[in-house]
């Protein structure tokens, strides 16, 4: 509460809670919790109000990443502990709300955002060897594009879709113009927008 400079609360398991995201209008959000040992998905009324709901619960590490516009999926990182790598799988929150796998290879992959129309997602990959910024096209399968020509994480779209924004690896916000609205994809100038102090 800005005008009365009051907080509130909203998780209070002794448990830590981690990697929060909205839900489109706003009415909900999404987190993990490693509560029962395991980091596990729920969801709570942004009000407070209210009990939080398992969404999500079994021996994977996972991390909520992304609501799709659309409200219908939710966009998340997974880590097994025998293979100590992150994969993209999405969870239908309607039907029989089983999980699929949006990305899942021999390389780590996070940091999945879905576009402002939902028919992309931006993520992060090291099948270069280095961390870049990709996109490809949800559900998929399909044809990826790279966006970040030197490196980069922790992709974000512009509203409207026209541009994205990652951090470099020296730290700088990046933004790729880019083009997504017709049948294919187009990646255009990629500049620096100023030093950060991440």
């Amino acid at each position: 509460d800005v005008a009365r400079g009051l907080r509130t609360r909203f998780t209070f398991d002794k448990a830590g809670q981690f990697a929060p995201i909205w839900a489109p209008n706003g009415g909900h959000l999404v987190f993990t919790s490693n509560r029962k040992g395991h980091f596990d998905l729920y969801q709570k009324a942004s009000s407070g109000v209210g009990s939080e709901e398992v969404l999500l619960e079994d021996k994977v590490e996972k991390f909520p990443t992304s609501w799709s516009p659309d409200g219908q999926f939710i966009l998340y990182t997974t880590i097994q502990n025998v293979r100590p790598d992150s994969d993209l799988w999405v969870l239908p929150l309607s039907g029989d709300r089983k999980p699929f796998t949006f990305l899942k290879t021999q390389f780590n992959e996070n940091e999945g955002q879905f576009s402002p129309d939902g028919r992309l997602v931006a993520y992060m990959s090291a099948e270069s060897g280095r961390n870049e910024v990709y996109v490809a096209p949800f559900p998929g399968p399909g044809e990826k594009w790279q966006i970040s020509p030197g490196g980069g994480v922790n992709p974000r779209w512009r509203r409207d879709g026209d541009e994205i924004f990652y951090l470099s690896p020296d730290t700088k916000l990046m933004v790729a113009a880019v083009n997504g609205k017709g049948s294919s994809f187009e990646v255009g100038v990629v500049k620096p927008l100023f030093e950060t102090r991440v």
